[in-house]
């Protein structure tokens, strides 16, 4: 299933400012701006209150990567986006205008008042910490709310696409594991590749079968080599018996 991956939005001629009046928007959402732009100097980032001049959704990454698919992810949406990968894994904050009623899912959830985000100063661009993926190119230049629950809405139809994909594969690639009877106590343990007998670690067990009871309760593990020559052959002999 094809759900439409998120397309970059037409390119419009717009009014740019300049950084200077940017980051006096940015700062005047603090009750002390000044107190704003020490903080910008001092670390680059600031914490600003949300539900005054912008909120702010969060998008976990996996749900955004999906969307976007092999785009860029800057490209998702016009208007500023901000990537911080020290809380929460993987994390981007769409700036949109104050909402009143925000129809969106637990997933990717609204922030705004009583909330403090760090937003980064408009020259920090890259990691380490937060950083603008977008950056707002004139005052009141925020996320589109439409935008940002349509791309939400197509990460999440895209996940669950691709789960339900690698939930066929894994019982594909099921149906050609060994005969338990024939394996050590290692293999039937996890403790080595079922295929191949490679010890295996946590950082080295690519597959992970979980617990399987037919004939017997054990719980075969697969190392990546292996994973990938019996992937092609599972799959082809899944679209055969279709």
């Amino acid at each position: 299933m094809h759900c439409g991956r998120v397309t970059p939005p037409p390119t419009l001629p717009s009014r740019t400012d300049p950084p200077e009046a940017i980051r006096n928007w940015l700062a005047g959402a603090h009750g002390s701006p000044e107190q704003v732009r020490r903080e910008w100097a001092r670390c680059g980032l600031a914490p600003l209150p949300l539900g005054s001049r912008f909120d702010a959704v969060r998008i976990p990454g996996e749900l955004l990567h999906a969307a976007v698919g092999s785009g860029a992810v800057g490209d998702a949406l016009d208007g500023p986006v901000i990537h911080d990968v020290r809380t929460l894994g993987p994390t981007y904050w769409a700036l949109v205008p104050c909402q009143d009623d925000w129809p969106g899912d637990p997933e990717a959830p609204l922030l705004s008042h009583g909330t403090y985000l760090g937003v980064p100063d408009l020259a920090v661009i890259g990691p380490p910490g937060s950083f603008w993926v977008t950056a707002p190119r004139r005052r009141h230049h925020l996320c589109r709310a439409e935008e940002v629950l349509a791309l939400i809405a197509c990460g999440k139809r895209e996940l669950e696409q691709e789960h339900a994909t690698t939930a066929e594969t894994l019982r594909a690639l099921a149906q050609e594991l060994p005969p338990p009877d024939t394996l050590s106590d290692d293999h039937l343990r996890g403790r080595a590749c079922v295929w191949c007998g490679t010890q295996l670690t946590a950082e080295t067990a690519h597959l992970d079968f979980g617990q399987l009871t037919s004939p017997r309760r054990w719980f075969p593990r697969a190392c990546r080599p292996c994973t990938d020559m019996q992937v092609a052959p599972a799959r082809t002999g899944r679209e055969g018996r279709k």
